[in-house]
């Protein structure tokens, strides 16, 4: 279990629109005076930030279609399989 007030970065580091890190969902002001920041501030920012990574990211439309396709080859691959394995 992360300590209250650890650095919540993982390594993504992509801000949309709003100024939100997509990783980590802090704002550019908070990734950028993290280091300012004393302990209680640090810890409020994780409570607020930590329940929203425990969701998985939006992918963008393309890349969303392009997994879809790559899930249905491999349980179309599965389901050959696990026939295969059920024929005497």
């Amino acid at each position: 279990m992360p300590k209250d007030h650890a650095d919540p970065c993982i390594k993504v580091c992509r801000f949309d629109a709003a100024g939100v890190c997509l990783g980590c969902h802090r704002t550019k002001g908070e990734v950028r005076g993290w280091k300012r920041l004393d302990k209680a501030q640090r810890a409020e920012i994780n409570r607020r930030v930590r329940p929203l990574m425990a969701l998985p990211p939006a992918l963008p439309p393309k890349r969303r279609r392009k997994l879809e396709k790559k899930v249905a080859r491999l349980e179309g691959k599965l389901a050959a399989l696990r026939a295969r394995l059920a024929a005497p």
